[in-house]
């Protein structure tokens, strides 16, 4: 009984690894059902073998009680699989973010601004630095900490200094 044990806890071993690294090709074979999944049962049987071999060899249990703790070692194992699996599947996301949402963010001119005219403004947008054309109703100096007051094109926005924002 110990060999079937071992082998039956290798396979859910190879099964769990290879459905983790190749894609699940369980989940092709009966689908809607989440629980039927290759790391579910693999987990399964891993834990199956594993639990069974360690009470039949390790502590000479008689086979029935060995079976019986392998069943629900490896529907505990299976279970905690299927619910960190479908955690992670479904976990919120953040909006992706949009230019739209850069109003009432703070900048800095890196191009100077010319009233009337065209410069450069740096931004953060999803994390990351973005420059951006830039217009405004004052004249502003390189280095100047602005605010996003408007989105007037995907690559362009409409500033003001962080002081008359905040006034």
């Amino acid at each position: 009984m110990q060999v079937m044990f071992v082998v039956v806890g290798v396979i859910g071993a190879l099964l769990l690894i290879s459905t983790l690294i190749f894609d699940d090709f369980i989940d092709d074979l009966v689908p809607g059902l989440d629980f039927f999944s290759g790391p579910v049962i693999g987990a399964f049987l891993a834990a199956f073998g594993l639990f069974g071999w360690f009470l039949d060899d390790g502590v000479d249990s008689p086979i029935i009680i060995a079976i019986a703790a392998a069943l629900g070692g490896g529907a505990v194992f299976g279970s905690g699989t299927y619910r960190l699996t479908r955690a992670l599947m479904y976990q919120p996301t953040d909006a992706t973010p949009t230019t739209e949402s850069l109003v009432g963010s703070s900048a800095k001119v890196v191009t100077p601004i010319v009233a009337g005219s065209l410069g450069e403004v740096l931004v953060t947008l999803g994390g990351a630095a973005s420059k951006f054309t830039a217009t405004a109703d004052d004249d502003l100096p390189a280095g100047t900490a602005v605010v996003v007051i408007a989105v007037e094109s995907p690559t362009k926005v409409r500033v003001q200094t962080e002081a008359q924002f905040w006034a």
